[in-house]
């Protein structure tokens, strides 16, 4: 295939944390990347998790890192859980929203009506990602649960990336809320369908795809819309993660970076037991992994991408042929994935 992997699509569904940028620095390669895209004729929509910040700062974030955002162009949680805010209660019923200023404006832009307190007697609770929770917030919200007030998060996300690591996330202190109400919350975020659903639908996409480094959300979450996804490795999930991936966790094409958005995607070609991506090949032994004719040892091993692509696909046949999980994972060691290491 001679074309640019993005020609095939005409909207592309970016992921923020761990594909655009990690905190306040840019992802290296996205706003390259990104704009290139856009100017071959991509749009972009970049879809979140992340309620706690308004469409419109989280646009004028990325446009300073380089990454072309018009305002219109993010979609949060935010948004799709007020949405279903709207659809499940009455308008002008109150819900208790445990969440950032933007998550509030949300609500009330649906017509709803933002309360603090359990003493009110919400229809809903709503919680999103909210820094400054406290102890005294997550047990108000648990108070209205248990009083019969429907429970939504934006998202259920166990960790959020930071340019330290991994942070805690609203699926965590949800998890609080849960274990102590016995209620488990509808969630609004990925990996639900619904967030790709109406991101692809306000672009009028024909042939939308996502971009995302999570298997949890982003990948689950496209698979679970039907929607083509590509991984990069610029975040959360290691090669050797999707390697092991169970097949709703798996994306369409790897990449290592967002540079392969601009490349031809190459084609992956079963030659017997054997996996061939470009010039490299992979296969299952029965006992053991073998990359370009070498066996896979307990050792890190660096490989080149299509090398990866080749081995990812092997595992992946191997687990569906009925090789158990733990078996495969015995036989991989950590990877790490060069340009610099040919294919």
């Amino acid at each position: 295939m001679s074309q640019a992997l993005v020609s095939q699509f005409d909207v592309g569904l970016f992921d923020l944390d761990g594909v655009c940028y990690l905190g306040a620095e840019a992802v290296p390669f996205a706003p390259e990347a990104i704009s290139e895209a856009v100017t071959m004729g991509l749009k972009q929509a970049y879809v979140t998790n992340n309620a706690s910040r308004s469409p419109a700062v989280v646009a004028a974030q990325l446009e300073s890192l380089g990454i072309p955002a018009p305002a219109d162009s993010v979609v949060n949680s935010a948004q799709v859980g007020s949405q279903m805010l709207a659809e499940h209660v009455a308008s002008g019923s109150k819900i208790l929203v445990l969440g950032a200023q933007a998550l509030r404006d949300e609500v009330t832009a649906r017509g709803l009506v933002v309360v603090d307190s359990a003493d009110d007697n919400p229809a809903a609770v709503i919680q999103g990602f909210y820094p400054d929770a406290n102890w005294t917030d997550l047990s108000e919200a648990a108070l209205a649960i248990r009083a019969g007030a429907l429970y939504v998060c934006t998202n259920l996300d166990a960790t959020i990336p930071r340019e330290r690591g991994l942070m805690v996330g609203n699926g965590s202190l949800a998890r609080a809320i849960a274990n102590s109400t016995g209620v488990e919350p509808l969630s609004a975020g990925k990996p639900e369908p619904e967030i790709f659903q109406i991101a692809a639908k306000l672009l009028n996409a024909n042939r939308p795809f996502a971009i995302g480094d999570n298997l949890d959300t982003d990948i689950q979450g496209a698979v679970s819309a039907n929607v083509p996804v590509l991984h990069v490795l610029t975040g959360l999930a290691s090669a050797r993660d999707i390697c092991v991936a169970p097949i709703h966790q798996r994306p369409t094409y790897l990449a290592d970076d967002l540079r392969c958005l601009l490349e031809p995607y190459p084609d992956t070609v079963v030659d017997g037991e054997t996996i061939r991506v470009g010039n490299a090949s992979a296969r299952w032994t029965g006992e053991d992994f073998e990359v370009n004719g070498e066996q896979l040892t307990s050792s890190p091993v660096t490989l080149g991408l299509n090398s990866y692509r080749a081995l990812a696909q092997a595992a992946w046949d191997a687990a569906d042929s009925g090789v158990d999980s733990e078996t495969l994972a015995s036989a991989l060691p950590n990877l790490t994935v060069s340009r610099d290491h040919g294919e």
